[in-house]
């Protein structure tokens, strides 16, 4: 059985900022226990742009905004017909304490880790390409020799302390991924534009084709409606839209 390749398309900024961030945590844990210094590096290159993700704008009023409005929304269907309500309750009390968690939380999200001399250096530098070189940060180069056990044990009590972040945000987008039941589509000539329904903000399109298909999905939207191109990946120029009929699985996910 061919495996499905999902191609997500985010249709508001506070999603979109929440994907980053599970990019970024997924990359930071993956390199994680890694021994080498470039694993050090590159979660340690995975958690500043975290961190300065987490600056931007109030995120920590906009996690609770989107944790207290599910909450809400699911707490809702309690009494419908139906619904697994041992799984329900078992959501909604993640959900609890998540918000929870936050609220007795002080001060901007991951305020601890700036106030840790490597990590602000790393920070000032994270905007100069290659600017973390060691000609460039001595410390920081002096740092990445130490035993490879000491390197984790420290990286590992960082990650630690942005979970408060990643726990919500895999939580949210798990809930917001299984809201919709698929459809079976096609796009002719590698072509599909759809509109959405007005009445429920949709939040995240989700287009699905077999990874044996020699194309992939561009997506493009807003509030109204949403196009999807399959196209096919050229080495020299830029790639083409398929002529082919393309069969796929579209979720429109919203809650």
């Amino acid at each position: 059985m061919d495996e499905l390749v999902t191609y997500e398309l985010p249709l508001n900024e506070r999603i979109r900022t929440f994907m980053r961030l599970e990019h970024l945590f997924s990359q930071a844990s993956y390199t994680l226990r890694g021994y080498s210094t470039w694993d050090s590096r590159a979660t340690l290159s995975s958690l500043i742009d975290i961190l300065e993700l987490l600056a931007r704008s109030d995120f920590k009023n906009e996690l609770l905004k989107e944790l207290e409005f599910l909450h809400s929304a699911l707490a809702a269907l309690q009494d419908t017909p139906g619904v697994d309500s041992e799984q329900l309750t078992t959501v909604l009390d993640q959900l609890t304490d998540s918000i929870a968690s936050l609220h007795h939380t002080d001060g901007q999200l991951g305020h601890q880790l700036r106030n840790n001399e490597l990590i602000t250096a790393l920070l000032q530098r994270s905007s100069v390409i290659g600017g973390s070189c060691r000609f460039d940060m001595p410390a920081y180069h002096f740092w990445l020799q130490q035993a490879a056990e000491s390197r984790i044990e420290k990286i590992e009590n960082w990650y630690e302390q942005l979970k408060i972040v990643n726990k919500p945000i895999v939580l949210i987008l798990g809930i917001l991924r299984e809201s919709a039941n698929p459809t079976q589509l096609q796009a002719e000539s590698g072509f599909y534009q759809q509109s959405l329904d007005t009445n429920s903000e949709t939040k995240l399109i989700r287009v699905s084709i077999s990874n044996k298909l020699p194309y992939f999905a561009e997506l493009s939207g807003g509030k109204h409606r949403f196009t999807i191109r399959f196209l096919e990946p050229r080495d020299t120029g830029r790639p083409m839209q398929t002529n082919d009929n393309v069969d796929f699985e579209l979720n429109c996910c919203s809650l």
